[in-house]
């Protein structure tokens, strides 16, 4: 009877035995099972600074269906439609440099140093503040006023310059070859260590985020090329596109003052993020000079009355090239504008990141660069499906959505391709390739 007695208690013991002490005491099989190792995590494993940048960037709905890693800089190279042929994908090493030129100068601006990791974010917010113009709903956009900078002083002109694919690193220590960034410095409030705060450094994103005062993660600009409507991939700011999720500077004031004059000159209809001028329904008509010689149709711009009366005017100019040419020609743009404005102009230049990998960055062992637009190939010739991949970005690849039903393939086939393809000296052209809806997931890493 006693022994009967031992044996249940024995029984009953094991059973409520928690799952820990079971593995501990191999009952079951438990120990291969435990031993086995985790599947990977898809965009966890990456370095921290990566993923926040990244997540920062990336827009549920807008951004790459399958985003993948490549394994150094400068590995792979452009993309598809009007992506920059020199956009580079963030790598995981090194890591990307996000650093940027930003300087306010003119009227209404404190000179100082900025400080370290002052934000694209917080440009628009802090010409608010020299305009004193209150925005609605400042929660929606991540930026804020730089301290310390801004005065009240309502310029009769506002000059917003981006320098298209500029980052810092070919600006330290040669400051000397950009004569009017240097005196800009001097007179104005400037630093070579702002960031863009995300990634890809595409300057469709990164315009937008200067002129919002918020991160792609929230005005849903995530790059040149977007996911929109039915699966389809269409240039950002083209027709059909997803419009910014929130207002720009610009279309904010337009709206609060409608007599205010608003303008862009840029290479390109992508570069429009910097003004915007359709996000409110009957927003008043925006002058848009796309291809245009940037100095004449300034002055084409001056002489039709920008800068001309009591309201604040506000004129984007997007310049590419060279640092040296945009130090130039954004010199020439200053001087016309001070002069027509009679002095009464706030100027802000911002580099929008540089969309090159640093040199020797990607050579030796990496060999030449993949482009994107045969990352793409690659993939539709792996899962024998012609057409699969509709589009390619900086950072990732958009998929056909009939090709994938038709052929029963799912993102993670997609990756798994990704994550097969070499580089041109055989070895891994990817550190890593997941889903894109990976990253709207990484806060729970």
């Amino acid at each position: 009877m006693q022994r009967r007695v031992l044996s249940l208690v024995l029984v009953a013991g094991l059973i409520g035995l928690p799952a820990v002490a079971l593995r501990f005491l191999c009952v079951g099989k438990s120990c291969p099972a435990a031993a086995a190792a985790a599947p990977p995590v898809p965009f966890c494993p990456l370095p921290a600074a990566l993923k926040t940048a990244t997540a920062a960037g990336y827009v549920d709905g807008r951004s790459p269906v399958v985003m993948a890693v490549p394994t150094q800089q400068g590995a792979v190279s452009g993309g598809t439609g009007p992506t920059p042929a020199r956009l580079t994908w963030p790598a995981i090493s090194p890591s990307p440099d996000t650093s940027v030129p930003i300087v306010f100068a003119g009227t209404g601006v404190r000179p100082g140093r900025l400080p370290p990791g002052t934000g694209l974010d917080q440009v628009a917010p802090t010409l608010a503040a020299i305009m004193g113009f209150r925005r609605s709903h400042p929660e929606i956009r991540a930026g804020a006023a730089i301290p310390g900078v801004a005065r009240v002083a309502h310029p009769a002109l506002i000059l917003m310059v981006g320098w298209a694919g500029v980052g810092s690193s070919p600006l330290l220590g040669h400051l000397s070859r950009t004569p009017w960034l240097r005196s800009a410095f001097g007179s104005g409030a400037g630093t070579l260590s702002g960031t863009t705060g995300s990634v890809p450094l595409d300057p469709a994103s990164t315009l937008t985020t200067i002129g919002t005062g918020g991160t792609p993660h929230q005005h849903g600009i995530t790059g040149s090329l977007l996911l929109g409507p039915g699966g389809s991939v269409v240039p950002a700011w083209g027709a059909g596109a997803p419009r910014s999720i929130i207002a720009t500077l610009a279309d904010d004031w337009s709206q609060a003052q409608p007599s205010a004059s608003i303008g862009l000159i840029a290479p390109n209809s992508t570069d429009r993020g910097l003004i915007g001028g359709n996000w409110y329904v009957g927003h008043g008509a925006v002058d848009l000079r796309f291809g245009a010689d940037p100095l004449v149709a300034e002055r084409s711009m001056l002489r039709q009355g920008f800068g001309a009366d009591g309201t604040t005017d506000i004129l984007g100019v997007v310049l590419g090239g060279a640092t040296g040419q945009a130090d130039r020609e954004t010199a020439s743009l200053v001087r016309a504008a001070d002069a027509a404005t009679g002095g009464s102009l706030t100027v802000v230049v911002a580099g929008t990141g540089s969309m090159s990998s640093p040199a020797g960055a990607a050579g030796g062992a990496a060999g030449p660069a993949v482009t994107g637009a045969e990352v793409g190939a690659r993939i539709d010739a792996a899962l024998g499906a012609p057409e699969l991949v509709t589009g390619v970005g900086g950072g990732g690849v958009f998929l056909n959505n009939q090709v994938m039903t038709s052929r029963s393939l799912s993102t993670a086939n997609v990756s798994a391709a990704m994550a097969a393809l070499r580089g041109p000296n055989g070895t891994p052209l990817f550190d890593s390739t997941f889903p894109g809806f990976a990253v709207a997931f990484g806060k729970y890493c």
